[in-house]
């Protein structure tokens, strides 16, 4: 019997109406505030033995077979009440079929269970206020199990199809296989219908016929193709505005589209069932909803951040004008090096700032007349609010001198150098031309590694990589041109590899053959996750380039994530001489 320290009400409750002859449970709220619980009358009641301890606040109970028995072993799920439905605690039950949850009060939620042949059940529809513990009784219901085929309507066999109860989503379901065969072990004996979803299909729903004793139940599911499935994309004031909407994201039905300026887009069927995101560079993304057939779908986004700083030279003095670019840029989510651009300020104050940004990690470039651009530390915005106190400091830059030559020592007059690759935003405006004897002076050198390109008619173009010099300082660099033959236009000192973005990763888009990158077993496609040991995340493209790039003879290491395979690589390539 029920204890008296446990039972203050009592009453006999059917669990869902499709159990509603068999399912039942014993329920006791206690409040736990000293005032009495209210009465409600009672129905049958079941008993057990042992009764249960002083609950806490939460959900205890037991589950029964069909004979009133214990159900030890019996597997206890709390889900949620409403859809999406989705398993929030569970559980097993001990030997005298007890199960607990905590820390529940507040929630709408259902209890259910199942134990093989033993059945299943569903509770009716529960809440516990913080202050409450709720105790009962779950009795088993018969339970057969069903199996059959998921196809399209040309009798193609679907893969990924979820099939559940009618009505009961919460109790069993299974996915159905290559074949579209799929098997529900534990079908409750009163459930009169299935339903089944799958993405790029219409929601089917399949009569069940009367089972017969220990006979299972053999039944076809034809799914006809959905429609697609409309949309709007509104800005976090409600207005409409043009985004990306990704749906499916990162898996093989993943769909990126792009409303337009009425906000409105349109996702393929293939996507329902996924949930669907609206990106834009000015705003929080929009919190994730279920792409659902027949539904209309709408997508607000988040109120972006704000960046706040200073553009100062080395004394700390303000630099007026300048320009702010965006280097890099890491999305709390989507793709990454989405977002670049430049803006110019003319502050007495060296004050900048920059709204509308999207919550995610950045760096910035500054740069201003006679300086060369330099680089913020990483820089986290977050969705509404403003990251002040950043602060980049324009150097005054180092200084590259030198003689330009043929491979015989004649001077090469009037040959063009700059700096090359020194951000993915701002150009450096520094340039020298060689006079009569070949020489030059290039001022305004950035903090290195850094590369200078020469350019001459008539001679093959040559970078000269791994360059480092000091703010102030200068570096003493001859450079040797060679006559252009009809070859290759341009020389350098590297692995023969172009680098690109792909999402979040640098890549290798291009592996030149016979040249080191090939040789070591780089591959189109490898991301690069670490160069010499410095991991590339968050890594503006122009810096990996630099780091890549090197005098010829020179060893890089290069850690590379392949893919196709799964694999990461871990080389170290000797830089060459490449001419392309």
């Amino acid at each position: 019997m029920v204890s008296a320290k446990a039972a203050a009400v009592i009453a006999f409750v059917a669990s869902a109406a499709l159990l509603a002859a068999t399912a039942a449970f014993i329920l006791s709220i206690r409040r736990n505030d000293g005032l009495p619980s209210p009465s409600v009358p009672s129905a049958s009641a079941i008993p057990f033995e042992g009764g249960l301890p002083e609950p806490a606040q939460g959900i205890r109970g037991h589950i029964l077979s069909a004979d009133g028995a214990s159900v030890e072993a019996a597997t206890v799920r709390l889900v949620s009440a409403a859809a999406p439905y989705r398993v929030y605690q569970e559980t097993k039950t001990d030997r005298t079929g007890a199960f607990s949850f905590e820390h529940v009060g507040g929630w709408r939620v259902r209890v259910v269970a199942d134990h093989g042949s033993d059945g299943v059940v569903t509770s009716a529809e529960l809440r516990v206020a913080l202050d409450q513990s709720l105790e009962l009784t779950l009795v088993l219901s018969p339970a057969g199990a069903v199996r059959g085929v998921v196809v399209d309507a040309q009798g193609r066999p679907v893969a990924g199809a979820l099939v559940s109860v009618d009505g009961l989503p919460w109790i069993v379901s299974a996915s159905s296989d290559a074949e579209g065969a799929f098997v529900l072990t534990t079908v409750p004996d009163e459930a009169t219908g299935l339903v089944a979803v799958a993405r790029g299909f219409r929601t089917a729903h399949a009569s069940l016929a009367a089972r017969e004793e220990d006979r299972e139940l053999v039944i076809r599911i034809v799914l006809t193709a959905a429609n697609p499935v409309a949309g709007r994309v509104e800005d976090d004031a409600g207005n409409p505005i043009g985004a990306s909407v990704v749906a499916c994201e990162d898996t093989a039905a993943e769909a990126r589209v792009q409303s337009a300026a009425d906000g409105t887009f349109e996702l393929p069927p293939s996507a329902i069932g996924c949930e669907a995101v609206a990106e834009h560079p000015e705003f929080a993304a929009s919190p994730p909803q279920p792409v659902v057939e027949g539904q209309r779908l709408v997508l607000r986004l988040g109120t972006g951040g704000a960046i706040q700083g200073v553009v100062v030279d080395e004394s700390g003095a303000a630099v007026t004008p300048f320009v702010v670019g965006i280097e890099s840029f890491t999305p709390l989510r989507g793709r990454a090096g989405e977002r670049h651009g430049s803006r110019s300020f003319d502050d007495a104050g060296g004050a900048f700032r920059w709204d509308k940004l999207a919550p995610g990690s950045y760096v910035l470039t500054g740069s201003a007349a006679g300086k060369p651009p330099s680089r913020s530390a990483s820089i986290d915005v977050q969705a509404g609010a403003t990251t002040s106190g950043v602060r980049i400091v324009l150097a005054k830059g180092g200084a590259i001198v030198g003689r330009v030559s043929e491979p015989g020592g004649a001077a090469v007059a009037g040959a063009d150098l700059r700096f090359d690759a020194v951000s993915g935003v701002l150009d450096s405006k520094a340039s020298a031309t060689t006079d009569g004897a070949g020489r030059y002076r290039l001022e305004g050198a950035p903090d290195g590694p850094l590369t200078v390109r020469v350019h001459k008619d008539g001679y093959r173009s040559k970078l000269v990589s791994g360059l480092r010099v000091a703010s102030g300082a200068t570096l003493q660099q001859d450079i040797v041109l060679s006559a252009y033959d009809g070859g290759g236009s341009m020389e350098f000192g590297g692995i023969g590899a172009g680098l690109g973005r792909s999402g979040d990763a640098i890549v290798f888009q291009s592996v030149f053959p016979d040249d080191p990158a090939a040789r070591a077993g780089l591959r189109p496609g490898d991301r690069v996750v670490s160069i010499d040991g410095e991991p590339t995340e968050g890594m503006p493209l122009a810096d990996a380039l630099q780091r890549i790039r090197g005098e010829p003879g020179t060893a890089v290491g290069v850690s590379a994530f392949r893919p196709e395979t799964g694999e990461t690589v871990n080389l170290t390539i000797v830089r060459g001489t490449v001419v392309h």
